[in-house]
């Protein structure tokens, strides 16, 4: 796999090497910490395709990125106070993450088409362990376990935009397919279990949904956009709807005893708005305002047993902010903004009896603060820079119930999640080759901790109990954009 991927970059710098000199693409933007919406760039077009028909001429394109992320702590315990039930979870692990893209955008009729092929691929890899404590005097029982998140997206957009007048019009249209896998293997004394689900039958020990409801699915996806840009008075605007459904599915949820087969429905909407206003001749207010709404719910069932199984998943995202771009002096840029973002998470499976309403019901209030800034030390050379910061109050809640034995786990938690991270760039013409380097790395800490109850015909209860969740990690990568 990683040489298929050097050959890849290699042959990306050929290509490089073999082009024409312009402006720049989405390297550009990652160099300063991808603070789309702050700044004006060429690729916003991926964003919003009425863009595109600002542009000019044939070009292609050439983008790889490479993100290694590190988590060092992903832990979460349940205790109940006063009596020796002790439930620590401990993992760490990592994750790389690949991402592609080579295209093309050229005149078409009276307007100008984009073609694009984005390719996304995941592999996470985490282990774990747990300690149990459920009767005084006894010493702990261990067990561990490994979980497996992988992703494989491949993307073929078509992007057009015309001119009516002073308006810019455009579309995409994207088909995608995507296979997605997240898996648990529990070991006990040698022994495997694959993807458990008997949490709820009162066995807290057993609970890793926490961490990820297990599925193996995959889709097509049909996805649309319709866009707008123009000026109005001397302000700048983009304008976006979008939306999709995935088509001709297959889900699985893979037991060591047996397997659950079924499909994969739901749908996504979302808008972006775009502003730029002009107050003087070297200073802009860039606004923003992005939302976006996604629902996906994966069944299937087991024949022999007669077993039925369900797992939804609703996300939203909203975010809203703006800030300044200036520039001071030719060929120099400074821009800094700050953004308010809501982020919601709603997690539910089902096993026949075994129901897990909330795994968890996440929602996080964020702020986040970019700047940026970029210098052309030369016509042939130029360097950038970008930092964020974010700071978000998080509140969660996880349940789980056995309706046949009227086992129940119930805790709310809340806290809080920070993080930074920092990126450089630079562009370089050699002669006929414009090469758009870029590195960026970052750290995240999350803590919640919060009570509820546990209670069940084994642990007897109800009890008390207190939770606490925290996972820490850091991220590095890099990569390398070609535009010609």
């Amino acid at each position: 796999m990683k040489r298929n991927w050097l050959s890849v970059f290699a042959a990306l710098l050929l290509l490089a090497f073999l082009a024409a000199p312009v402006s720049a693409w989405q390297g550009r933007m990652a160099g300063v910490g991808d603070a789309y919406g702050l700044i004006e760039d060429e690729s916003d077009y991926l964003t919003h395709p009425a863009v595109i028909a600002m542009g000019k001429g044939f070009n292609a394109y050439g983008h790889y990125r490479l993100t290694y992320d590190k988590t060092s702590k992903w832990d979460y315990s349940v205790r109940e106070p006063g009596t020796v039930y002790i439930y620590p979870y401990e993992a760490k692990g990592d994750e790389w993450k690949h991402e592609g893209q080579v295209g093309a955008a050229f005149q078409l009729g009276a307007g100008r088409l984009g073609i694009f092929f984005d390719y996304v691929g995941i592999k996470g890899r985490y282990d774990g362990s747990e300690s149990y404590y459920e009767h005084e005097g006894d010493e702990a029982d261990y067990l561990s376990f490994d979980l497996k998140n992988d992703l494989k997206s491949y993307a073929l957009r078509f992007i057009y935009g015309v001119p009516i007048g002073a308006v810019k019009l455009g579309t995409e249209v994207q088909i995608a397919y995507r296979d997605e896998e997240k898996r648990v293997i529990r070991i006990i004394d040698g022994g495997a279990s694959i993807n458990p689900f008997t949490a709820a039958n009162d066995y807290p020990q057993y609970n890793f949904f926490p961490y990820m409801i297990p599925f193996k699915s995959r889709y097509w996806e049909a996805q649309g956009k319709v866009s707008a840009a123009g000026q109005m008075g001397p302000a700048k605007y983009a304008v976006t709807l979008k939306g999709g459904v995935p088509f001709a599915t297959d889900n699985n949820y893979v037991r060591t005893e047996y397997e659950f087969d079924g499909k994969v429905k739901g749908f996504n909407v979302g808008g972006d708005f775009w502003l730029r206003v002009p107050v003087s001749a070297t200073v802009v207010l860039p606004f923003v305002v992005s939302a976006g709404y996604k629902k996906m719910k994966r069944n299937g069932s087991y024949e022999d047993e007669g077993a039925v199984y369900e797992h939804e998943a609703e996300n939203i995202f909203a975010q809203l902010g703006g800030g300044v771009d200036v520039t001071p002096a030719k060929g120099t840029r400074l821009a800094a903004g700050i953004y308010y973002t809501y982020l919601q998470t709603k997690q539910n499976a089902y096993f026949d009896e075994y129901n897990y309403p909330d795994m968890p019901e996440y929602s996080e209030h964020r702020l986040t603060l970019k700047m940026l800034a970029e210098k052309e030390l030369t016509p042939a050379f130029a360097l950038r820079g970008g930092f964020s910061a974010f700071y978000g109050f998080v509140k969660s809640d996880y349940a789980y119930q056995d309706f046949s034995e009227e086992g129940e786990f119930n805790t709310s938690a809340d806290g809080f999640v920070w993080g930074l991270n920092v990126s450089l760039g630079a562009t370089v013409k050699l002669n006929a080759v414009v090469l758009e380097p870029f590195l960026n790395g970052g750290y995240a800490w999350y803590k919640t901790d919060g009570d509820g109850i546990l209670v069940g015909p084994y642990v007897g209860g109800p009890y008390y109990i207190e939770t606490e969740f925290k996972k820490n990690d850091w991220h590095v990568g890099g990569g390398l954009s070609v535009r010609f």
